[in-house]
């Protein structure tokens, strides 16, 4: 038998580790590539959750200014906790925080992200790794996709309802003359009746010939400004001096705007009616189930938006944001802009989340929340009311039963492991000696 050389032998060897190196330089690149995808997809769904911003957590804020704020915040607590005095913050920086703490509400994993990724950039500082630098660039591609995502559904959402306000105006009756134009929004705001009647402030009388004509002059005396709410935020449009509350943010066709950006452009068709009689009492009128009414376009909608970000419940700031929407979809600025002529919308949205979050008294609390219900009634129906009104359970028969099975076990001495529904609200694992 011929031997083989030992040429050969060597050679076979190499061409084994040639092959072996292959394939290690191949599971390298796949490492790579695979760790190089982690960021895009992050980024990727930073675009998808940043569309939640502008709708549920702040109309024009930066998302850095936001993290900025807290990180101030964080560093600040840092210093009083060695000693330091307690820091004041300005309104502006109370606002911000406020924003930031919705933010995380709505977009949990970001605060585990920005935590990671400082902790990252910690031991790389540390092991003088020359890429630090893609730490820093992380953080501002993140923010930049989280932007991008707000501002993109702030625009989508203008864009659909500047058609959408047209068909809901040119139903009613009378029909308004002239015709308003769906795709072009020139001849709306005070230049149309139609329009103008809707954003005319409450304080002026648009029916009023010399009203008119000093709003449409710029009159020093009859300024459109952020400081008097618009009639399309009353129930019927309809105001009354005397109870400035009565009927405020029950308009339908805010309403009907809500539905048209978080329950889907077709919903808003349906005309839900529940009972928005102003009842004092604070006990809900026992009414028939809503009936709704089919409208032009009954069709199935492939998305939900309020499904797609989880709202489960009407939230002051999505009203606010519908309120600035519909506002800006009924005037004729043809671009968006914070501030339009004299009219602050970003002034005009902090007042509504004013007027809804900083309640001082029980009876405006009690108020605000009859007000929500009435709004998730009208939005999602009656059906999963305890999503948006949880039910106290520590006086239904399930909670006096297991109190009183646990009383009997205080009396005999033992002692027991109560569930969910024990005495005093106490939830599933908690133990309870009753000896």
């Amino acid at each position: 038998m011929v031997q083989p050389s030992p040429d050969s032998s060597i050679d076979n060897s190499i061409n084994a580790f040639k092959r072996r190196i292959g394939c290690l330089e191949e599971e390298n690149r796949e490492l790579r590539d695979a760790q190089a995808s982690v960021p895009k997809i992050r980024h990727n769904f930073y675009l998808s959750a940043g569309r939640a911003i502008r709708r549920l957590v702040t109309l024009s804020d930066h998302v850095e200014d936001l993290v900025s704020e807290a990180d101030r915040r964080s560093c600040m607590e840092q210093v009083n906790s060695d000693g330091g005095d307690p820091t004041s913050h300005s309104e502006d920086q109370e606002r911000l925080y406020r924003n930031y703490q919705e933010l995380i509400r709505w977009i949990p994993s970001l605060k585990s992200d920005l935590a990671a990724e400082s902790e990252d950039y910690e031991v790389r500082l540390i092991m003088k790794n020359v890429s630090v630098a893609t730490i820093f660039m992380n953080f501002w591609l993140s923010f930049t996709k989280l932007n991008k995502g707000a501002d993109g559904a702030r625009g989508d959402d203008a864009a659909g309802l500047k058609i959408a306000i047209v068909g809901w105006l040119m139903s009613s009756q009378p029909t308004p003359e002239p015709a308003l134009e769906p795709r072009h929004k020139t001849g709306r705001g005070f230049y149309h009746d139609a329009t103008a009647r809707l954003i005319c402030p409450v304080d002026y009388d648009w029916s009023n010939p010399r009203h008119r004509e000093s709003i449409r002059n710029y009159h020093p005396d009859y300024l459109v400004t952020a400081d008097c709410w618009p009639f399309f935020l009353y129930r019927d449009e309809h105001y009354d001096p005397e109870n400035p509350v009565k009927g405020l943010f029950k308009n339908t066709l805010l309403v009907k705007a809500f539905k048209h950006i978080f329950t889907s452009p077709s919903s808003a068709d349906f005309e839900s009616a529940p009972d928005d009689t102003d009842n004092d009492s604070g006990v809900l009128a026992a009414e028939p189930p809503l009936k709704r009414r089919k409208g032009p376009s009954d069709r199935r909608s492939r998305s939900h938006v309020a499904s797609l970000i989880g709202m489960k419940s009407v939230s002051p700031r999505a009203i606010a944001y519908t309120a600035v929407q519909l506002r800006f979809a009924l005037s004729s600025c043809t671009s968006w802009r914070v501030i339009d002529e004299d009219f602050n919308y970003e002034a005009f949205y902090n007042n509504i989340l004013t007027f809804f979050e900083e309640c001082h008294t029980e009876r405006d609390k009690a108020e605000i929340a009859e007000l929500l219900l009435w709004w998730n009634r009208s939005v999602f129906g009656r059906a999963n009311m305890s999503a948006y009104r949880p039910q106290a359970t520590g006086n239904k028969s399930v909670a006096s039963t297991l109190r009183k099975r646990q009383e009997r076990a205080v009396g005999s001495g033992s002692f027991t492991v109560v569930g969910r529904h024990a005495a005093h609200g106490r939830t599933d694992g908690d133990r309870a000696m009753t000896g």
